[in-house]
């Protein structure tokens, strides 16, 4: 693509940046020929970031860990389901008005709905993070009912007592849960190790499993489930999802999902 006095710029603000978002959104733009780019940036200070956005007049900006909570205080409008969940990770300018958004959410259920239905399901979420708020509010707002677990008793509590969820412990109660058909692992435990929230055993067998964490993208967690004859879900197919609604969200143009999975399947 060109790059011209008249295209539009869409960044990400992130401590730490990957090339998974860029891949999706530009193969997205080349396909549609439309005159966009995202480029990414690296920074600590969100409030300096979001001044960037504002004035520099960019289209909008992913956001990342750890700015997902902080960057909130910095907008002139929270939607409400960002706000309910408490964490913004995608912001739309519109003539200058800043708007955060929550797309986890979206490619968690989404993700998960590729594989079975959602409604009247019983669901364990792992940690009590911001990702775990998207999985609980986004498994309650799909009519699932949902237990927590995480190791510190007085985050899962919070966290089940801010969405009406159950609280049942540390995460190694989970073998004590055994009706359950959904099971979420919403920790940062495995990013790019070999560590796993729970061990295999705990894992009921036969039932639905996602990871959020993407790299590498079968985890040991994802293996041990598939051990025990899970479904499971790995955690690009949420970042698919939520790239999705982000594309239409700065554009206004349906996605290419196969052009946009394709770009991403070559650099996880």
């Amino acid at each position: 693509m060109k790059i011209t006095k008249d295209t539009k710029l869409i960044t990400s603000l992130a401590a730490k940046q990957n090339n998974l978002g860029p891949a999706m959104h530009n193969a997205g733009f080349a396909a549609l020929g439309l005159n966009f780019i995202f480029l990414p940036v690296t920074t600590d200070d969100i409030k300096g970031g979001i001044a960037a956005v504002r004035g520099l007049r960019l289209v909008g900006s992913t956001v990342s860990m750890p700015h997902k909570q902080a960057v909130m205080a910095h907008l002139d409008h929270v939607d409400d389901v960002a706000r309910a969940i408490g964490a913004v990770n995608t912001i739309a300018n519109r003539d200058g008005v800043l708007t955060g958004y929550n797309s986890d959410w979206v490619g968690a259920m989404e993700a998960l709905k590729e594989v079975t239905a959602l409604a009247g399901k019983r669901a364990v979420v792992l940690g009590a993070g911001g990702a775990a708020r998207a999985m609980v509010y986004g498994l309650q707002r799909n009519g699932a009912t949902v237990t927590v677990l995480n190791r510190d008793a007085a985050k899962g509590e919070a966290l089940a007592r801010s969405f009406g969820a159950n609280y049942a412990g540390g995460l190694d109660q989970l073998a004590a849960l055994r009706d359950y058909e959904v099971l979420v692992n919403a920790t940062s435990i495995g990013f790019g190790t070999t560590e796993t929230p729970v061990p295999a055993g705990a894992i009921k067998p036969g039932v639905v499993v996602l990871d959020a964490v993407f790299v590498p993208t079968e985890t040991t967690f994802l293996k041990d489930a598939k051990s025990r004859g899970a479904t499971t879900v790995p955690g690009y197919r949420m970042l698919i999802h939520q790239a999705l609604f982000q594309f239409e969200l700065f554009t206004g143009q349906k996605p290419p999902f196969a052009v946009m999975e394709q770009a991403l399947l070559a650099v996880v």
